[in-house]
């Protein structure tokens, strides 16, 4: 054999056994099918895993003791051992286009948490690779100016213009792509219908046809009973348990936490969680008649970029690795590590107890992107976690899901990345928020009388104490 032929005889190994493997691997044939569908990237391998990472471990002793022993910040969740440094990071980043690093700078300003240059807290592994506000800024270039055009100028007018017929032609083929293969659907409460007006508009100028999957009000009376009787909440669910544990995780917060939690953790809550459950039951139900392998779940409050459509493909096409299951598109503060410019492996919080639903991280459901084929086995651990009395803090469906970061292969794009994909708000208020508040004041009336009674009686042991404590002294007197 040749100098060549060894190397050669070896390529050819190689190729004929991974083309063996593609043929006898399912999953691996699948992968293939996907990619060739420009539903994910072969160059981006999913080797990230998303087991659950504290980095508690990773911090100097001295820095990790004043972290624990600091005053809690006002309005805080309060449990034992809670690292108050990172709880006020998250309270920066969980809010807004904020990027961890933006995060922790402002909790040091405020004297809350070490500064970066001394302790960096490591909430996004490799950030300085996702976490980024640059890499959200629009694909949409300027179009070429009109008029005549000096000779000096003819090469830039020629590359401008060839530039914006570029991007227009990958707009159309992005826009067919979408078209082919993404199923939308959008909640919205039948009496929201001045958001549902807001978005199907939007939707219309973007050339995109959703279906409108009903939200679900459950804070009038009677209303959980006749979810439970339609099957949209389980029947054997008890709220009047899940709010006795809450209680119980509330009871050293303070007063002001309890009625700032009641605004998370209410009937508005479960019905968000139901609602979501519904959308993705409903695109299970018709994935067989559409045939699309991809699903999208939008909240009537976002609003789609001019170059979302582009910006979705390129991201499937050429970042998402194929073992992907599900994407939010948009997610506040996200905690796991980056694998590509625009994603993020999302992995569970361990720095907080499992029994809070590692609250919380990865917030937001604004735009959940979905596999068709992962679509029911997400919904019902979904299901699971979200209706589990012991641990009411999974109630909220973006802090359950990024709980179960172990069990389904989650990934997120940063909202510090700006515009990014999808803004939110446009000047609507939180509905699950009013639904909460206008549903829960006797749940609210719970918390806060315990939270009296526990006083009354820590009052009434310290005057006990007080009361032996003089009659010890006045006995020693005595003698």
């Amino acid at each position: 054999m040749g100098a060549h032929g060894a190397p050669a005889a070896a390529c050819f190994t190689w190729v004929l056994f991974y083309a063996v493997q593609a043929e006898t691997d399912p999953s691996r044939r699948l992968a293939e099918a996907d990619w060739a569908r420009g539903l994910c990237s072969r160059t981006s391998v999913g080797f990230y895993a998303g087991t659950a990472r504290s980095f508690e471990k990773l911090l100097p002793s001295r820095v990790l003791k004043k972290c624990k022993t600091q005053a809690p910040s006002k309005g805080s969740w309060i449990w034992k051992g809670r690292n108050w440094c990172w709880e006020a990071v998250k309270r920066h980043a969980c809010y807004g286009h904020h990027s961890w690093e933006d995060a922790q700078s402002q909790a040091a300003a405020d004297k809350e948490a070490p500064d970066l240059d001394d302790t960096p807290f490591p909430a996004l592994q490799d950030a300085e690779r996702c976490d980024l506000p640059e890499l959200g800024a629009s694909l949409v270039p300027d179009p070429p100016p009109e008029g005549p055009v000096l000779t000096d100028d003819r090469e830039e007018r020629d590359q401008d213009e060839q530039t914006y017929m570029n991007y227009q032609i990958e707009a159309h083929e992005a826009e067919f792509w979408f078209h082919q293969h993404v199923a939308v659907y959008v909640l919205n409460l039948p009496t929201a219908a001045d958001r549902w007006s807001r978005i199907s508009r939007r939707l219309e100028e973007l050339h995109i046809r959703a279906d409108r999957v009903p939200g679900i009000d459950l804070s009038e009376p009677g209303a959980i009973q006749q979810a439970q009787e339609e099957g949209l909440v389980p029947r054997l669910w008890n709220f009047s348990a899940a709010k006795q544990n809450m209680v119980r995780l509330l009871k050293d917060s303070s007063e002001t936490t309890a009625r700032r939690y009641l605004d998370n953790y209410g009937r508005g809550t479960i019905g968000c969680a139901a609602a979501h459950l519904r959308a993705m039951w409903q695109a299970t139900s018709n994935a067989h008649r559409l045939e699309k392998p991809v699903v999208l779940i939008l909240e009537d409050d976002v609003t789609l970029e001019d170059d979302f459509m582009l910006k979705l493909r390129r991201l499937l096409r050429h970042e998402a690795p194929c073992d992907w299951e599900v994407i939010s598109l948009r997610s506040q503060c996200p905690y796991g590590v980056c694998v590509s410019p625009h994603l993020t492996r999302v992995q569970p919080d361990a720095n907080e107890p499992e029994e809070m639903c590692r609250h919380g991280v990865n917030y937001g459901f604004y735009a959940m992107l979905y596999r068709v084929d992962s679509l029911i086995s997400i919904a019902n651990k979904l299901h699971q976690r979200i209706w589990d009395e012991t641990r009411p803090g999974c109630l909220a469906n973006d802090v359950a899901l990024a709980s179960l970061a172990e069990e389904v292969v989650y990934y997120a794009v940063p909202s510090s990345q700006v515009p990014g994909f999808v803004g939110h708000g446009d000047g609507f208020g939180s509905v699950r928020g009013e639904l909460n508040r206008k549903g829960e004041s006797p749940w609210l009336d719970l918390v806060l009388q315990n939270k009296h009674d526990q006083s009354d009686t820590e009052k009434s042991r310290r005057e006990m104490l007080l009361s032996g404590w003089i009659c010890a002294v006045m006995r020693i007197s005595q003698i």
